[in-house]
């Protein structure tokens, strides 16, 4: 008979095999790791937040882009095809669309705006239609990419592309679920307040709180368009219009304005006094503009609201309503196709306003002048009274204006881009029709008194053009990857 010990020892020293986890267990576990990634990503955003964020809180150009001390306005990032919509909810954005996960790049912490270095590549086709930069030298734009009807969703080819080295290289971010301007879907714009918070718009509205992984659309009223959005000290301040455009003109149309703001991530309100602006029904076009502001002087900062019947409406950010300050030497007129205003273009830089006017006008706010076309005006009072200063150089048709510190104004049009260094007096035709891309630039910004940025007319170019010294002479940056973006 055995011993029943050596049984014991025999099925002690058996292989032991282990049972088959429940199905779905790897996939649960990668994902928990993926999150855990981004997590640890953001975490390095907040503390890159801390450093740029006196940056960010400059007053801004008047287009779009963020800048350093003294000037209006944000602007665009690009990468990513499309996006693929998430199952759970968004989180703290009270009246938002679902969350949604862009589709390439991964939703990774590697493609994100503040991931530096970042390993993912721009899409191929890559055709930028609008800049921004929340620093000295992170940036991003917006644009389309890969080939209509083969990018993930369809038609959602939306992408977005970062750079850390101001557009010497890009890298793929994650874009929103969308596709190019069609009526009253999809973007076109886009504006970061800091490399974590960012807003696509144009005509929808989505943002982000992580710098691109997480993209959730916030819901408009029925109708309703966003035209025109700025950020400044936490804070957004959008134009929620009432557009009937097709297609791309999506800014076409538009008949009634109402100025929204809330903080970054929370409830959309109302300001107070800058509600169903109109210009007798007549469709036309509307501007705000946000300026001032610092680390040290957070009550400084200012918005201002060109309104479609030329009135200039001021407020303080953390006021509940804004008011009518004057009236500007000329109405906004219709919208260019990027939303802004095409008569009347607004910036602000070194304490002051500065209005170009692009047909002839007559005003009695402003000082007496002859009313030639593509003529700047300025005002030191916050839209009061202005100033006739000259007449810009010709540039074709103009499209864009900056400011910022020193004195500098930037003037883009179809035909190229001239700069003034004494606020207007006096102009040079820096970059000339010869030497500019076909077409001209859509947009042009100050990123503070030396260095700037232009967005050509043509998306189809794949590039952005850089100034390194003050608008004297600008080269362009190529925003393409390889691979067909499909």
């Amino acid at each position: 008979m055995s011993d029943r010990r050596d049984e014991i020892d025999a099925w002690l020293d058996t292989d032991v095999r282990p049972l088959a986890p429940p199905p779905g267990t790897f996939e649960r576990v990668s994902r928990q790791a993926r999150r855990r990634k981004v997590s640890r990503a953001i975490v390095s955003v907040a503390g890159a937040a801390v450093i740029v964020t006196g940056l960010a809180l400059s007053p801004r150009i008047v287009s779009a882009m963020t800048q350093r001390p003294a000037g209006p306005g944000p602007a665009g990032l690009a990468v990513g095809r499309s996006s693929v919509p998430a199952t759970r909810p968004a989180r703290g954005k009270p009246g938002g669309s679902p969350a949604v996960r862009s589709a390439t790049p991964e939703p990774t912490g590697s493609s994100s705006l503040g991931a530096v270095p970042s390993g993912d590549r721009v899409p191929g086709n890559f055709q930028p239609t609008s800049v921004t930069f929340v620093g000295p030298d992170i940036g991003a734009v917006i644009g389309q990419a890969g080939t209509p009807g083969h990018c993930a969703g369809g038609a959602n080819c939306t992408s977005l592309a970062g750079t850390n080295d101001y557009g010497k290289s890009w890298f793929g971010v994650s874009a929103p679920a969308t596709g190019a301007p069609d009526g009253s879907s999809g973007v076109s714009q886009l504006r970061f307040l800091n490399p974590s918070q960012g807003f696509a718009f144009g005509p929808q509205l989505w943002i982000t709180l992580d710098g691109g992984p997480l993209w959730s659309r916030i819901a408009l009223p029925a109708g309703t368009r966003v035209t025109d959005l700025e950020t400044l000290d936490g804070q957004v301040f959008a134009l929620w219009a009432r557009c009937t455009g097709r297609g791309a003109d999506f800014a076409a149309q538009c008949t009634s304005f109402t100025l929204h703001t809330a903080p970054v991530g929370g409830r959309w309100r109302q300001v107070g006094g800058a509600a169903d602006l109109t210009d007798g029904g007549a469709a036309t076009s509307a501007s705000v503009i946000l300026a001032g502001g610092a680390t040290t002087r957070p009550a400084s900062a200012t918005g201002y609201l060109l309104a479609p019947d030329g009135q200039v409406l001021s407020g303080k950010l953390s006021s509940s309503g804004w008011t009518t300050a004057g009236t500007a030497p000329c109405a906004p007129g219709a919208a260019q196709p990027d939303g802004k205003p095409s008569d009347a273009t607004m910036a602000a830089g070194s304490g002051e306003l500065f209005l170009l006017c692009a047909k002839a006008t007559t005003s009695a706010s402003a000082s007496p002048a002859s009313g030639s076309a593509a003529t700047l005006y300025a005002s030191s009072d916050g839209g009061k009274t202005w100033q006739r200063r000259r007449a810009a150089p010709a540039l074709g048709t103009p499209t864009s204006l900056a400011a910022a510190a020193g004195n500098v104004v930037v003037l883009a049009g179809s035909e190229g881009i001239a700069v003034s260094r004494d606020g207007g007096r006096r102009w040079q035709v820096t970059l000339p029709a010869a030497a500019a891309p076909p077409g001209g630039f859509s947009y042009v910004g100050m990123t503070e008194a030396s260095q700037g940025v232009a967005v050509p007319a043509e998306p189809a170019l794949h590039e952005v053009w850089f100034t390194l010294d003050g608008g004297q002479s600008w080269q362009p940056s190529i925003v393409q990857g390889s691979g067909d973006g499909g």
